[in-house]
């Protein structure tokens, strides 16, 4: 059967996430000048089998940066339950954007905020009924901006490899709502990964129902008299809790206008799996199976093609 190339579809990558995943998924390897290569070695892997599955016309890889986002100026405990990155793979983590460009993907950053608003603000700024946005991230949060026609998520399973596509049904059968709710969801509940306390005592049961009564989290407040004559002890947590819903809302909205290139056509891949620089690169980190792969992959594409 031959390969249906996808010719209109942007592709967002969350380095961070998918580079963190790499490195606890698999065994440390080192390079041929005894750097640390495991979870670089997991990214190429990713990549490869992407673009041998499926060729986007667009792709872009967004960083988180070392200095402190907006959220956490906001919320010093934002995130702060979290272990401090291992000096091995910050090492990898510097040496992404490169192996990125290899593959033609474009690697992006932005001071004071996270991946996620980047693919936020990339999402709404190019999906339309020409382009289809596929966002690849391990980070649920993205899940924000999925929307039937327009965006979907591809979300790792298990590993680096295996992933679950989510759409707005998908989205709806995990957390009983919408992705517009997401964030109204979390200032609710709250979320660990990211230490963001939402309303002691609120769980995804009184969440989702709160939100399909009363639709965000202000709907909530607005109505609180109401829920405090119908459910006292409810009305009563949501009450004490006021304050820090309306912060952890603020927290878990991703900000969708982040300043990022206008143009496209900036994004353009090619076939990377055809370019000289990915065998370059591979070679150089020493990833020879890999470059064995990619070899196998530009035979299959010229039989079918």
């Amino acid at each position: 059967m031959v390969k249906e190339k996808t010719k209109d579809r942007l592709l967002l990558i969350d380095a961070n996430s998918l580079i963190h995943r790499a490195y606890h998924a698999l065994p440390p390897l080192t390079g041929p000048q005894g750097q640390p290569t495991g979870a670089l070695y997991g990214l190429a892997s990713v990549l490869i089998k992407l673009f041998k599955e499926e060729t986007p016309r667009y792709a872009v890889a967004a960083f988180d940066r070392k200095e402190p986002t907006f959220r956490k100026k906001q919320y010093d405990a934002y995130k702060g339950t979290r272990q401090p990155t291992p000096d091995d793979l910050i090492a990898q983590l510097k040496e992404a954007p490169q192996l990125l460009k290899c593959f033609g993907v474009y690697p992006i950053d932005a001071l004071g905020y996270e991946a996620d608003d980047l693919m936020a603000t990339l999402a709404t700024k190019f999906a339309s009924s020409k382009v289809e946005v596929e966002i690849m991230s391990g980070d649920l949060d993205i899940l924000q901006v999925v929307e039937d026609g327009r965006v979907f998520a591809q979300i790792p399973q298990k590993g680096i490899t295996e992933t679950a596509i989510y759409k707005e049904k998908e989205v709806k059968e995990r957390f009983g709502i919408t992705p517009s709710a997401l964030a109204d969801y979390k200032g609710l509940v709250g979320d660990t990964s990211d230490n963001i306390p939402g309303v002691n005592g609120i769980g995804p049961k009184s969440a989702v129902e709160l939100l399909d009564e009363f639709k965000t989290v202000e709907g909530v407040y607005k109505n609180l008299e109401k829920i405090k004559a119908s459910k006292p002890t409810l009305g009563e947590k949501l009450e004490a809790g006021k304050e820090s819903a309306l912060m952890s809302k603020e927290l878990a909205v991703l900000i969708k206008d982040v300043p990022t290139p206008n143009d496209l056509g900036t994004f353009e891949v090619g076939d990377p799996l055809k370019s000289p620089a990915v065998w370059k690169c591979l070679e150089e980190l020493g990833f020879k199976t890999l470059l064995k792969r990619v070899e196998d992959a530009k035979q299959e594409a010229n039989r079918l093609f």
